[in-house]
């Protein structure tokens, strides 16, 4: 029985995660490369100069995020870590439980502006929010 319903709860994680793919697909993507050609076109500066604001912007939140620092982008969002203890898991395929170790993580957390602002922009729902 347990097995039987391990088996149908990975078969619902995997049919979710592969919706979530296929709509992926269609999403477009804002790469870095791309921030630094706007940076370029709208303010100006010139190509190295671009690309190198965008890399140091980034560096620097991973920097202070390898400090252990909280990141507070005022009108976006604020990045945290957060520290996960170590938890107990299974083998899905064998029901085997094995441990999971302790880490950290990074979160995000969208300003009320910004969620504001995608929600203002976003289209109606979709069939993946009401797959999950």
């Amino acid at each position: 029985m347990f097995q039987e319903a391990l088996a149908a709860d990975l078969h619902r994680a995997t049919q979710v995660a592969r919706m979530r793919k296929e709509a992926e697909k269609d999403l477009p993507t804002l790469t870095k490369a791309e921030l630094a050609e706007l940076l370029f076109e709208q303010v100006g500066l010139n190509k190295r100069e671009a690309k190198d604001m965008v890399e140091t912007f980034f560096d620097e939140i991973r920097n202070a995020l390898e400090r252990g620092e909280a990141v507070k982008l005022s009108g976006f969002g604020n990045f945290q870590l957060r520290d996960k203890p170590q938890r107990p898991g299974r083998n899905p395929k064998t029901g085997e439980e094995i441990p999971i170790t302790a880490r950290r993580v990074v979160t995000f957390h969208a300003s009320q502006k910004l969620k504001g602002m995608v929600e203002e922009t976003s289209p109606p729902s979709n069939s993946l929010a009401r797959a999950a």
